[in-house]
């Protein structure tokens, strides 16, 4: 191993479960670290699960609280609580009536544990198959120390959905596709861009033929064909993974009367689809102002997304569309979900894990510098950088 490179998990003797719960604790303690401090600045008397409950935190409450209402939940502004996928919402509703517990209190706690089940298997993701454990360290420490991490303990569905798409992919690698359909459907119900998981298992298909030594048969596409018809679970698997996504299609088409109301109540907030290379480029135009630092990011993540491709992992097709998608409405908000985005992260790691010594010592102050921010500013409640 590289000299220069992240120590071993080996080499410190310590299970891989255990080192991350030990850096989900550190993380824990930052967060409470500059929540003491944002408290004392500004003399606030909220506890720390009201003030981690921001901006779509009501949302989120609300169905938790009462589930979709129909027409009765639409706002002044048409703004409605279907706009939000109902997998993290629910599940904070079950645990918030079976302990009690107020749901604010709820949604970081089930998310903190989520975030310690993220350390644990996206490290064991990147040991087992991709770079290794250098790799590994760097994607525990990202995650947890670098930027957004703060999303990971609201009651946001980033934790979630970040965590769905790791099992996803990793049971797709593993052979175990029946589990795989199960987690693809998961996230299908979690995020609106949670069915485009699919699209992972034609590429590592194609990937995984092509590498394939069979000397009887010549490569070809009913030769393709053929291989994947002989894995009937990767089928079943492969069809199952849409089913949390049309489900709550189903919901809304009896609830509404519109499948896509999901899709069609982000005008309320002033989101309509267009090209995502127009609204890039746009941003980039807005030289200084909130937009323009938002298009930069993108543009730094879509060489990792790029990169990855050109590694030929199956990833990589989720982290271009992960990025496409949600630019496809605006710059705005994209650090957000590109910098939260389970594929994106996984390459990164392994950008930062191959750099000298001087470079990743550079990168990781950088980087938790960067989440120290972004964390304060989700307590100032400020829109300007969420």
């Amino acid at each position: 191993m590289n000299k220069k490179s992240f120590p071993s998990l080996k080499a410190v003797k310590l299970p891989l479960w255990f080192t991350a719960g030990l850096l989900v604790l550190a993380s824990r303690i930052i967060l409470l670290a500059v929540y003491w401090y944002w408290k004392n600045e500004v003399g606030s008397d909220d506890g720390p699960f009201t003030s981690l409950m921001r901006w779509d935190s009501g949302w989120y409450s609300a169905i938790a609280e009462h589930g979709y209402e129909g027409e009765a939940t639409v706002g002044v502004d048409g703004q409605a609580r279907w706009a939000f996928f109902p997998l993290v919402p629910l599940l904070e509703g079950f645990l918030t009536r079976l302990t009690g517990l107020p749901v604010r209190v709820v949604g970081v706690l089930m998310n903190s544990v989520i975030l310690y089940l993220i350390t644990w298997w996206g490290a064991r993701y990147m040991r087992d198959l991709d770079q290794g454990w250098p790799q590994a360290v760097a994607f525990m420490l990202i995650v947890n120390f670098g930027p957004y991490n703060v999303y990971y303990s609201t009651l946001y569905t980033e934790a979630m959905f970040v965590l769905l798409v790791c099992l996803a992919l990793y049971c797709l690698q593993k052979r175990r596709w029946l589990l795989m359909g199960v987690f693809g459907a998961l996230a299908g119900a979690t995020r609106n861009t949670g069915i485009f998981v699919v699209f992972a298992v034609p590429v590592w298909c194609i990937v995984t033929y092509l590498q394939d030594n069979d000397s009887i048969h010549k490569k070809g596409v009913l030769d393709f064909l053929r291989w994947v018809l002989q894995k009937p679970r990767l089928v079943l698997g492969t069809f199952l993974m849409p089913l949390g996504f049309f489900l709550y299609m189903h919901y809304l088409d009896r609830l509404v009367g519109d499948g896509m109301a999901f899709m069609h109540v982000q005008y309320a907030w002033g989101k309509a689809v267009g090209n995502p290379v127009v609204n890039l480029w746009n941003g980039l135009m807005e030289l200084g102002s909130i937009n323009f630092m938002q298009a930069v990011c993108t543009v730094t993540v879509l060489y990792l997304a790029v990169r990855q491709i050109l590694r030929r992992r199956p990833e990589g097709i989720l982290s271009l569309l992960f990025i496409l998608i949600p630019l496809s409405t605006t710059a705005y908000g994209m650090a957000r979900y590109v910098l939260c985005s389970f594929p994106i992260l996984l390459e990164a790691a392994n950008v930062l894990a191959k750099k000298d010594r001087l470079s990743q010592l550079f990168w990781a102050f950088f980087l938790a510098t960067f989440g120290i921010a972004t964390t304060w500013q989700w307590f100032q409640a400020s829109a300007t950088v969420m």
